[in-house]
Formats: structure tokens, sequence, C-alpha cells
């Protein structure tokens, strides 16, 4: 299996909040703390790393007897984390390679790999049994040097190990039934659909409604839903054990916000200027997140440049770039060389926010603004949704 696919839980995705907004967590304790035992460890040391978007924290494992540590986690750290993973040993650039711990356990006739740990109260433990070893050789990989993320390429390291769940509510046991939760992975393969995924989820929320996990995985991937509607069959499932989490307040926030957010960017042709994504209000608005390294973004041009040409007299279109500054020059040729026409605004000065306040979890994003203010995410290369944007702005 490659390496991708394996640790595709391991993705830093989006939806980063700053901490001071609004949390009531007077019940959390001052520090979690995280269990590990690992039964016949070819390693002596273990770290907990936070890639949580934007930071890379290691904390060290206390070894408390052969094969046991004991990990100790500021509440701080776990009101904002998205992607923790276990580590045998930090990062060596001098070796270019990076140790992980995975663990591996079964659903159905298939194994599954968990590569991402997390808490789920005040006590967490995590059994594992050495199982072997998984190398895999030029790879890439992010790895912070220098206080900067850098991508390496070199040798990955898997130590894997056998999952022993010992309760069946604990945060790796919820992984370990279904790791990509709200991935929608499953409704990608032949034979399940997507209202079939969807079900399962619903039934795992039923079976877990405490589940940190899976109220923050459905935070980050609220993008993947069809409807808000889905989105809420899963959401009114979760007791109130995480609902004054930022994750909660995510999922609150796309459910009733309706109108659309009208940052103002600075535009491509002048960066020291500001500009509102959308000018005018009169007329439908086509607002459209890429990237110059983003290839379905470039595909998706010539759709645009047609849907531009075909309803031009009620609609606008306007590219967001959600490019890091370093990539601007790659915009602009990108721009140029392909003749696009439409107004391209920057998002590079507060990505973070861009990302969180129009729910990016991937892109092409795209969102229809009505004239009245609402909008909608669409995807212009699904004909259902093309047919109903025709429809709509032929229709105004």
């Amino acid at each position: 299996m490659h390496f991708h696919k394996v640790l595709a839980s391991v993705v830093v995705t989006f939806l980063v909040f700053a901490l001071s907004q609004g949390r009531a967590h007077t019940t959390d304790p001052e520090s979690y703390k995280l269990f590990v035992s690992l039964e016949n460890a070819p390693f002596d040391s273990l770290f907990l790393q936070d890639y949580t978007e934007g930071r890379n924290i290691l904390i060290a494992g206390r070894k408390t007897k052969e094969f046991t540590w004991e990990i100790t986690i500021p509440k701080e750290i776990v009101w904002d984390s998205e992607n923790m993973m276990l580590l045998p040993t930090p990062y060596d650039p001098k070796r270019k390679s990076q140790e992980m711990i995975r663990f591996v356990t079964k659903k159905a006739d298939r194994e599954v790999i968990v590569a991402n740990v997390g808490v789920d109260g005040a006590n967490n433990y995590i059994h594992g049994k050495y199982r072997d070893t998984v190398v895999y050789r030029n790879e890439p990989f992010m790895a912070k040097i220098n206080d900067k993320d850098s991508l390496m390429i070199g040798n990955v390291i898997c130590r894997d190990f056998d999952l022993i769940i010992k309760d069946a509510h604990s945060d790796i046991a919820v992984r370990a039934e279904e790791p990509f939760f709200s991935w929608f992975l499953d409704s990608q393969k032949e034979g399940n659909s997507y209202e079939s995924t969807l079900a399962g989820y619903i039934e795992l929320t039923k079976k877990h409604p405490d589940s940190r996990f899976l109220m923050s995985s459905l935070s980050r991937m609220l993008a993947r839903y069809k409807s808000k509607e889905d989105v809420r069959k899963i959401y009114d499932l979760f007791s109130g054990k995480h609902k004054n989490t930022r994750w909660a307040k995510n999922i609150e926030r796309f459910l009733y916000t309706n109108k659309f957010p009208n940052t103002s960017l600075p535009p491509l042709h002048d960066t020291t200027a500001r500009e509102s994504i959308v000018q005018d209000t009169s007329k439908y608005n086509l607002v459209v997140f890429t990237a110059s390294w983003c290839r379905p973004c470039r595909e998706e041009i010539p759709l645009l440049k047609k849907i531009q040409n075909d309803l031009n007299k009620n609609l606008i279109l306007t590219y967001v770039s959600i490019d890091e500054a370093s990539g601007l020059k790659s915009y602009q040729k990108l721009i140029e060389e392909s003749s696009i026409p439409w107004r391209s605004l920057l998002a590079w000065q507060d990505l973070k926010k861009i990302k969180s306040t129009y729910f990016i979890e991937g892109i092409p994003h795209n969102i229809l603004v009505h004239p009245n203010g609402d909008m909608e995410k669409i995807d212009v290369r699904k004909d259902s949704d093309r047919e109903m944007l025709y429809s709509k702005v032929n229709n105004p």
C-alpha cells in the first residue's frame, strides 16, 4: 500500500481558530495524561508531536516502566489540537529520515491503520504490541527545520503495532472504527454511495456521542457534506460534552450562518490596496478559491471561462488565491499564461482566517453568492451543480 494512502489520516488540514474565540472550558483539567504501553517496542524513548496547522510541538514522554510511557499534555494544546502522532524520536536532519508510530487493527475484512492519536478526558490509554517496521524510501514529508516547515525527501520509518483495545469508547478505539470520519472516502469506492457512507457516520456518532475526535473531524470536513441538513443529522446526535469547544462553535456557525462574509483583500494588480470580494450585489457572484499549485484548479479554468462567457450578464466571477507569499509569482504567471479575464484577490496575509471563514477544506472551493447575500457551496465540475447555477443566474 502506498505511503500517501496509508498516511491519509496524517494530512494536515485546515480550520485553526485563535484561543480567544469564546470557550468555556471551566470543567477541563489543567493537563491531560496519555499513558502508552507498547509491548516489545524496539526503542527506548517516546514523543508526542502536535502538528496541527501552523505549529510543531514536541512533548517528551516519561518512561514509567519497560515499554510504558506517560505523557502530560497542557490543556492549551489540547484545546486547539487536531493532529497528534507518536514518535520514537524527533526528526533528525542529519539522518534525513522520519520515524513514526502507527497502530493496526481490523475492520470487517480489511486492515485499518491509525496514525493520529488524541485525548478525550483527563486520563487516556493506548495499548499495542509490536508488529513490524516498514520503511518507505525516498518519500516526501514535512519536517520542522529552524522553526520553519520544510519539505524533505528521505526515508519514512513506520513502527507498526497491533492495536489492543481495552475501552471501546476511548479516543484510539473510535479512531480505529473510522480514522477518516467525514472524509467520505468510502463513497469514492465502487459500491459505496454517499448516502450509505453518511448512514455509517450517523450510526458511529450514535454509538459514540461523547467523542471529541468525531466532533473535531466533522468540524474540519464540513465542505465534504452535500448539505447543511446532512451535517445537522450528525451534529444533533452529539452529547453536550464537547459543545463548548471551538469545533462545535465552527459547526454551529456553518449551520446557522447563511450570509456571505464579504472580506476585503488585496487585488493582484495592487497589493497595497484592499477590495471587497463581492463588489456588485445586484448580480450573482461566483467566488472561486484557487492556487497556482492546484492541478484541479487549473483543469477547471476552461469550464470557468465558458461559464463566464455564457452568464456574464448576471454573474460576476472572482478568484481568491490561497497561495503562500512564496507562490505569488507562480500565481501571477498562471493568470497571465491562462489569460484569466476575471478579477483576482490574494489571501496570503491571513490564510488561516480565510480558510476558516469560508470553510475551505480543499480547492477548488466555489461559493455562489446570491444578490441578497445568501451563499451556497457549489462544484461547477458536477453537471447537477452547473445546471443549478445556469438556472438560477438565467432566472434572477
